[in-house]
C-alpha cells in the first residue's frame, strides 16, 4: 500500500517540474527592460527554488519506496519505523514549505523587473 502523502507528492513535483520547465525557456530578448544580470539572477533563482521543490517531492516518493522495502525485509521496532516515518514526512514538508517561500520572493522579484505581471493588472509600458 503507498503512502498516503505520496500522491499529494507526486502532484506537486509535477507542478514543480512543469514551472520549471516554463522559467527555463524565458530567454532574455522577450523583456528588452530588464538588465541581463537582473533577468540571468532573477532565472536562476526561480530554476533553483523549482528545482527544490521537485526534488523534495520526488525524493520523498523515492524515500518512501526504499523504506518500505527496508521494513519488509529487515525487522524493525515500532519506535524506529514511526521515527524513520515522520522525520522523512516532515522534512518533506519543510522542503515544500521552503521552495514555497523561494519561489515567492522569485514572483515578487519577477513582478518588480516586469518580467511577470499580477492577473488583472497591466504590464509596464
Amino acid at each position: 500500500m503507498p503512502h498516503p502523502l505520496d500522491l499529494i507528492a507526486l502532484v506537486l513535483g509535477i507542478l514543480f517540474s512543469l514551472r520549471q520547465m516554463d522559467t527555463a525557456q524565458r530567454e532574455h530578448e522577450r523583456f528588452p527592460h530588464v538588465a541581463a544580470a537582473d533577468f540571468d539572477a532573477w532565472k536562476r533563482s526561480a530554476l533553483n527554488a523549482y528545482r527544490l521543490g521537485a526534488s523534495a517531492c520526488f525524493g520523498k516518493v523515492l524515500l518512501d519506496i526504499a523504506f518500505k522495502y527496508l521494513m519488509i525485509h529487515y525487522a524493525m521496532s515500532s519506535p524506529w519505523r514511526w521515527g524513520l516515518g515522520l522525520s522523512s514526512d516532515i522534512g518533506w514538508v519543510v522542503l515544500v514549505v521552503l521552495a514555497w517561500w523561494r519561489i515567492r520572493a522569485a514572483h515578487t522579484r519577477a513582478r518588480e523587473l516586469g518580467i511577470e505581471v499580477r492577473a488583472g493588472s497591466r504590464p509596464p509600458a
